[in-house]
């Protein structure tokens, strides 16, 4: 039997500023992918806090493996599947990180990638991180990149050249640019012939609104599977491990490259 790697997407309505109501939120798309049996399930950027001032940073922002980390863990126990989420990592007052997490369904923290490229408004509130995360899981090559960070074309080709087969982008990517997004994520998966999951936050603050629009792209380029705008739900998607192999027998971008020129 042809072995597959289901996917769940969870497309939510982050609340900026109240944890507790994101928590509540965190687990019930927990429980949805722990009922479909899914083997990841994908959270959107920051989606354990939302945006939030300068001000109320510092007191929202968690160390690693701290209390949040512990709910996680307990909702874990009871619905076993592992989850990529995004938080506010604190190490001091001058150095806060947009993290993500990937958490093992036993509730060990498997991997940790901070934030490499920060958007605007982002580098008054963040830290870059400087270190890009491949991780094997089940077989497979799992690399990690939020938001702003695929509209640059070097670290998907990094991780690639990796051997990551599967990129995994979080985002809280606002109108009016969910176009660049679209356009981006399809490019990386084509030039780098792997697959690319997004999933993207949606509802609005003061500032911005977010619609959504997560999607699964194909080595090729292809949509595979998207959400539709505002839309809070769990999507699934089963991936056969058969997709991973090169999806073309007479191109391959990555050794067909003239690295002597670049």
């Amino acid at each position: 039997m042809e072995a597959n790697y289901r996917i769940a997407l969870a497309q939510l309505a982050v609340a900026d500023g109240n944890k507790e109501e994101n928590l509540m939120k965190m687990e019930s798309a927990i429980k949805s992918a722990w009922k479909e049996s899914a083997d990841l399930l994908i959270l959107p950027e920051l989606n354990l806090t939302g945006l939030v001032s300068k001000d109320q940073l510092t007191g929202i922002a968690e160390p690693r493996e701290g209390e949040s980390f512990n709910r996680i863990q307990r909702m874990l126990a009871d619905y076993p599947v592992s989850v990529l989420y995004s938080f506010p990592e604190y190490v001091s007052e001058e150095e806060i990180y947009i993290t993500s997490c990937l958490v093992g369904k036993d509730g060990e923290a498997l991997a940790y990638y901070r934030k490499t490229h920060l958007f605007t408004e982002e580098n008054e509130l963040f830290s870059k991180g400087n270190e890009l995360i491949a991780f094997s899981q089940d077989g497979l090559s799992l690399g990690f990149l939020t938001c702003y960070d695929i509209e640059f074309p070097e670290p998907a080709r990094a991780l690639a050249l990796q051997g990551v087969n599967f990129l995994i982008v979080n985002s809280a990517n606002m109108a009016p640019y969910e176009y660049i997004h679209r356009l981006f994520i399809q490019s990386r998966a084509l030039e780098n012939q792997i697959f690319v999951v997004y999933c993207n936050r949606i509802g609005a603050n003061s500032k911005y609104e977010y619609h959504g629009q997560s999607a699964v792209i194909g080595p090729d380029g292809k949509i595979i599977m998207e959400i539709a705008d505002d839309v809070e739900t769990v999507q699934i998607i089963d991936l056969s491990f058969e997709n991973f192999k090169k999806p073309s027998a007479v191109f391959d971008y990555l050794s067909d490259r003239r690295r002597e020129l670049y």
